[in-house]
């Protein structure tokens, strides 16, 4: 409580400081505002640099001012603030869904840092490392909802997300550090130093931590993230820019709660550590633990070979490691247990194992500027992705379980922007070719009853299940293509209008090829599925605000869907028949002297429209696809130093199964934060998030045909300070 009222003492003081001493003299006036709206850069749309109004797709940049003003803790933070974006949890992290792509996101939307994807490539069991990059060190975010597959091919059918860092977009060095401190333990740190050896090489080094204890009991999470680059101009026309980034996490989660647990108490971690359940005492539940470690080598080479034609080459390379500890209620016998057949019972089995995931990527284009903002990219994409699974133990059912699965792909692909008065034409094309080898070895053996039970009653030798040393292989090839066609028109200084249509696919995961029935793994046979869509939008400065609009609608053939029967022992894929999609996205900017207004909507129907094997789901909506998400807030410069952000973000629910009987609830937060600034560069802040204590959820599933929930932080405050040098 102590902590608290010193919180709120600080804020009420800052807000009192507010003097006429200092005014924002420099501030834009409202069409200047909004002329800087519609003139941000975008780097994300064509794969270099071009503007908002000259982007035919709808996308909102979040620059680093914004990051600042707001005090975002991480990067989930600041994606659950924009509209376009919902962010589910699972037991592995974060993930990123846009446009109801649904439970599948972590292959259908693309997370980019620096034009690098990092999502995993085992999506079942690989984390979305969305927080290793620190939140201080991003020069924007772009996000592009909808289909990107021409420049970024498989897994952008739901939309791109590209976190610019400024190591990768700034040309000067640059000394800060920083802290901040709030509830539930949370502690944060930063510090950053770089300089020029000579006029050519520039070297930048950062270091962050974060250390936290959870809003449930056993709940701790710790990160330290450090990263080093360089950039060298080699002459006028070559340039070389270096980046490594290592990355380290250790969580440890509570389990989902049930309803009755949630009334009892929601800061509960919901484990059974007693094995109350368990036929044998002292054989009780343990918290889920994860020790991540994540290396980063990324690099590229541009030269301008001319005046009107320029090469670029980037190469990366990512390795995630990460060993998990689980313990999960399993059935079978286990020694000291009543030796009698009938009394094999429920006791707590370990999953003990290493996921490990590495990508190569090699990438080529030439960009060929023909006439006054005309050009022409021709690429080429090269990547290798490498899922393993390796199990010490697998919930006492395997001796050995091994998987190892390599996806390669290749393609080219060719994009061309002409530009005739106020119109801009765009067509693109891209051909990728995709290979899987999937190689796994299991030995099953499990003891479902007592050794000495007779074979004659249970048919099993002495109780055991054993399959004896299993191995097989596959291999698997596709061809897929993505193509898409726009006219962006620039009716007056300030508007543009345009329409897009494009095709865009997504391959499945190496992991998804295989199904469990409860005790044997089945190869499956999935395809491809691809997405069409069309998109009508416009950019504005109207009536003194800065607009946006934005609807559009789409269909996707074999839509790859994953049912869980049972967490671990029991799933399937498959491809549904056809999938729509159909929306608006809307987004205003008003500038009034010192107060700042930003409202933002967006909404997404989605229908399982077609689906042989099970018509009964027909008609009713994807499952984990929010429909309807807001934020409306503001900002007030009290002075040029001062000033002060208040904004509410409304999620919508979603469903949690193809029947759509079970349904998560919305969730809806009020934040605010102050900001100081002295004259030297000290900044000072504080904040509260969720003001009003509403009851919200980080995570919402199902087990045993109920629903069960991860409850998110309540009301909570932080402060901090950041000083650059």
């Amino acid at each position: 409580m102590k902590k608290r009222l010193a919180l709120l003492s600080l804020m009420i003081a800052a807000t009192s400081y507010a003097s006429d001493d200092f005014f924002y003299e420099d501030r834009p006036s409202g069409e200047e505002a909004s002329s800087v709206r519609l003139e941000e850069s975008v780097i994300s749309g064509v794969g270099y640099e071009t503007t908002v109004r000259n982007t035919p797709k709808n996308v909102q940049v979040i620059s680093s001012k914004e990051i600042e003003e707001k005090n975002y803790q991480d990067v989930t933070e600041i994606l659950r603030d924009s509209p376009l974006v919902t962010i589910r949890e699972d037991a592995f992290g974060p993930i990123v869904e846009m446009r109801g792509s649904g439970n599948n996101s972590k292959a259908t939307v693309q997370v980019l840092v620096d034009g690098v994807n990092i999502n995993p490539v085992d999506i079942n069991h690989g984390t979305l490392p969305l927080n290793s990059i620190p939140a201080s060190g991003i020069e924007k975010i772009e996000i592009l909802p909808g289909g990107s597959g021409v420049l970024y091919g498989d897994g952008a059918t739901g939309g791109v997300v590209n976190i610019i860092t400024k190591a990768a977009a700034s040309g000067e060095p640059s000394i800060y550090a920083g802290a901040r401190y709030g509830s539930n333990a949370n502690k944060q740190w930063e510090a950053g130093a770089g300089g020029r050896i000579g006029k050519d090489l520039l070297l930048q080094v950062n270091y962050s931590g974060t250390d936290r204890q959870g809003n449930r009991d056993e709940e701790e999470y710790e990160r330290q993230y450090v990263d080093i680059s360089a950039k060298y101009d080699i002459t006028h026309r070559d340039r070389l820019t270096f980046k490594y980034a290592h990355t380290t996490e250790d969580r440890t989660s509570a389990d989902l709660l049930t309803r009755a647990q949630l009334t009892e108490d929601r800061g509960q971690s919901g484990i059974d550590f007693d094995g109350v359940e368990s036929d044998l005492a002292g054989n009780g539940d343990i918290a889920d633990r994860s020790e991540l470690t994540r290396d980063e080598f990324m690099g590229t080479y541009e030269r301008d070979i001319t005046d009107r034609l320029t090469f670029n080459l980037k190469a990366s390379y990512q390795k995630t490691e990460n060993d998990s500890h689980t313990r999960d209620l399993t059935t079978g016998w286990k020694e000291g247990m009543d030796d009698a057949w009938f009394n094999s019972g429920n006791y707590y089995a370990d999953t003990i194992g290493t996921f490990t995931d590495e990508k190569y990527r090699v990438s080529p284009k030439i960009k060929y500027d023909y006439a006054e903002d005309s050009y022409l990219i021709v690429g080429y994409d090269y990547t290798m992705q490498k899922s393993m699974r390796d199990f010490d133990n697998f919930t006492d059912l395997y001796e050995v379980y091994e998987l190892d699965t390599e996806k390669e792909s290749h393609a080219g692909y060719v994009f061309n922007k002409t530009s005739i008065g106020s119109f801009e034409f765009m067509q693109g094309f891209r051909r990728e070719w995709t290979y899987f080898d999937f190689e796994k070895s299991t030995h099953y053996h499990h003891q479902v009853m007592a050794p000495s039970t007779p074979g004659w009653i249970t048919g099993l030798p002495g109780g055991v299940v054993d399959t004896g040393l299993q191995k097989e292989t596959h291999s698997k090839s596709m061809r897929n293509d993505a193509f898409e066609f726009a006219v962006n028109y620039l009716y007056s200084d300030t508007g543009n209008v345009y329409a897009r249509f494009e095709q865009s696919f997504r391959t499945p995961a190496p992991t998804e090829f295989q199904d469990k029935d409860g005790t044997n793994y089945i190869y499956n046979d999935l395809d491809a599925e691809t997405s069409q869509t069309i998109e009508l939008g416009v950019n504005d400065y109207v009536l003194g605000s800065f607009v946006s609009a934005t609807v559009f609608g789409g269909r996707t053939k074999d839509e790859i869907f994953y049912e869980e029967v049972e967490h671990g022992k029991e799933w399937y894929y498959n491809n549904l028949g056809e999938t729509q999609r159909y929306g608006i996205e809307l987004s205003a900017e008003q500038y009034l002297g010192k107060f700042t207004f930003f409202e933002n909507f967006s909404y997404v129907k989605t229908e399982i429209t077609e689906n042989e094997s099970d018509t009964s789901i027909e008609g009713n909506e994807v499952p984990y696809a929010s429909r309807m998400n807001f934020n409306i807030g503001t900002k007030y410069d009290f002075t040029s130093r001062l000033n002060t952000v208040v904004k509410v973000n409304y999620k919508d629910g979603y469903y949690l199964d193809r029947a759509n009987e079970f349904e998560a609830g919305s969730t809806i937060t009020t934040d605010m934060t102050i900001n100081y600034t002295m004259e030297n560069g000290l900044k000072l802040y504080t904040g509260i998030n969720n003001l009003f204590n509403r009851n919200n959820y980080d995570r919402t599933g199902l087990s045993g045909g109920e629903m069960v929930y991860d409850p998110a932080d309540e009301r909570s405050y932080y402060a901090g300070f950041k000083y650059e040098f």
